[in-house]
């Protein structure tokens, strides 16, 4: 079980992967090409790329790198999804190598000195939806990751001078959304323990295959299996939504189907709050909060965790 790195840009030394990625049985490739050490202030970034792949789409070396060893999967980027897909790959025994086109693996993920003594993710501006699993079963913490929890969570100014802050501080959060709304105030951790209560819900199928069909001729046994397997399955989730009960259970599904405005104009009065709330509805979904369906990526955002803290960015 070997997993191989590689990179063709700054590849005189050896691809240093995150602290935070499991690596098992890592074999890192050293290759003596000539030495491109090319600085920003000679040329731009589309210079920059047009001449590594000049320099290195024929190399004859990365070539034979890759053929000195039949690989038992090939994963085409060296990003957090590629290399959690490796790592696991790797863990079942199979040889795995990660192509990578940066001198550094880590992709959405990477910190990286941007500018002199400042440093700054690349893409990802906050962690929660790294399911805990996987950071158990890689043995992520154990490799160096630290999670650091956000603290306070939110600050929302306002035109008047007033402002909203908010945190795993409940009596704060009390107090702070008491500014604007006392029913608010009330409602807010009623609104929090719903939505968790839906997180439980969907917990299980976020870390359970989805059931799929058999293709070509399976055998009897794994006809079985695969029933069992279903039946396992949709028996879990019908256990779990009997549990919600029926007044839940209309609300999770309105939740899912609705526009985030809807969800949230049911629940409180105050726009500040409303508009805090409503971020998660539209991070990352190119949608409005008036968007059927946005309620979704509401509760998705607060899917996650940190350090086994619910709904806590890290």
């Amino acid at each position: 079980e070997s997993l191989f790195f590689f990179s063709p840009l700054f590849a005189s030394s050896p691809l240093k992967a995150p602290a935070n990625v499991a690596l098992h049985n890592t074999l890192t490739l050293t290759l003596s090409l000539s030495p491109l050490f090319l600085s920003l202030s000679n040329y731009n970034q589309l210079k920059m790329w047009r001449f590594w792949r000049r320099q290195f789409s024929s190399s004859a070396t990365t070539i034979n790198a890759l053929k000195d060893k039949k690989w038992d999967a090939m994963v085409i980027g060296g990003g957090h999804n590629g290399l959690t897909a490796a790592a696991y790959l790797a863990r079942g025994g199979l040889s795995v190598a990660v192509l990578e086109r940066r001198h550094v693996v880590g992709g959405a993920a990477v910190t990286e000195e941007l500018i002199p003594g400042f440093k700054f993710s690349r893409c990802s501006y906050l962690q929660s939806l790294l399911r805990p699993t996987v950071i158990k079963e890689l043995e992520l913490e154990r490799h160096g990751m630290r999670l650091l929890k956000r603290n306070p969570s939110s600050f929302t100014p306002c035109l008047d001078g007033r402002y909203l802050l908010l945190g795993p501080d409940k009596e704060l959060n009390h107090y702070e959304i008491s500014k604007f709304s006392v029913r608010d105030a009330d409602a807010y951790p009623r609104y929090e323990s719903q939505l968790e209560s839906f997180c439980k819900f969907l917990d299980p199928i976020l870390d359970s295959p989805t059931p799929e069909n058999l293709e070509g001729n399976p055998s009897f046994g794994d006809k079985m299996k695969n029933k069992l397997y279903k039946s396992t399955f949709w028996s879990g989730c019908l256990q779990r939504a009997a549990s919600l009960g029926q007044t839940d259970m209309v609300d999770f599904m309105d939740l899912l189907l609705s526009p985030a405005s809807k969800v949230l104009n049911n629940w409180f009065e105050t726009d500040v709050l409303k508009a805090m709330l409503a971020t998660d509805a539209v991070i990352g979904s190119m949608a409005s909060v008036h968007t059927p369906g946005s309620g979704y990526v509401l509760l998705h955002h607060v899917m996650g965790e940190t350090n086994g803290d619910r709904g806590i960015w890290s």
